[in-house]
């Protein structure tokens, strides 16, 4: 059963498949949360549903707070009241902020922006929720993330994207600074398998992973891969 309200992707993007239930809707609706898990009876949640504009966050704070904590402790409360066996959470390495390197899962937390802050924020709920109530989870905190099917027309979000867009419009690439800075960046088809599997696998439960690509690009090699 697939829950998004398409504000980042499309219906057609959806393989016409019997085994898929596909419902039009948001985390926040809490109605229609509690009657999807009356209905289905989940055994694993797979949370990945997020406005994911860490920089633009600043700006947005009620919305950003609004999707990304109060969508995501809607799900975790249906998990709890319905005896979910596992609840898995796409989190980011925005947690870390920007000067804590390199980044490993036994450095501490300390988020700079609202998206890092309301990312940790549901971290935290998942750990309370275990501690009271018994809910296993999986937190993943992927980064730079890209692939077929992305929504290359937000201008906010995944830079390779936002490139893309800008070379069909025939326009120029934007890089801030001399884009020398370094970044990661992950390919979708990489991690999905690992991140479907995760609730099967007993000894990654109540575990939080870093995953993604481990070799960093210049923006400045970015730029030149995606013009050619």
């Amino acid at each position: 059963v697939v829950l998004d309200d398409l504000s980042g992707g499309f219906r057609e993007n959806l393989p016409d498949d019997p085994r898929v239930s596909f419902v039009r809707g948001s985390v926040t609706d809490a109605s229609l949360i509690e009657e999807l898990f009356d209905r289905y009876r989940f055994r694993f949640v797979y949370h990945l549903a997020a406005y994911a504009a860490e920089g633009l966050s600043h700006f947005i704070r009620r919305f950003n707070y609004t999707n990304n904590i109060l969508g995501s402790v809607t799900l975790v409360n249906a998990a709890v009241t319905h005896d979910c066996e596992c609840f898995v959470f796409t989190s980011s390495i925005a947690v870390y902020g920007a000067a804590q390197v390199p980044m490993t899962e036994k450095t501490v937390p300390h988020p700079e922006d609202p998206y890092g802050i309301a990312k940790y924020a549901v971290e935290l709920d998942l750990g309370a929720a275990r501690r009271l109530f018994g809910l296993n989870s999986v937190i993943f905190r992927p980064h730079n993330v890209y692939g077929e099917y992305q929504n290359i027309g937000d201008r906010y979000r995944n830079v390779i994207g936002i490139f893309m867009n800008r070379l069909l419009q025939g326009k120029p690439m934007l890089i801030f600074g001399d884009g020398e800075q370094q970044r990661a960046f992950t390919y979708v088809g990489d991690i999905a398998p690992l991140i479907a599997r995760a609730p099967l696998i007993q000894a990654a439960r109540n575990q939080t992973f870093n995953i993604g690509a481990e070799r960093p690009y210049t923006v400045n090699a970015l730029a030149e891969r995606v013009a050619h």
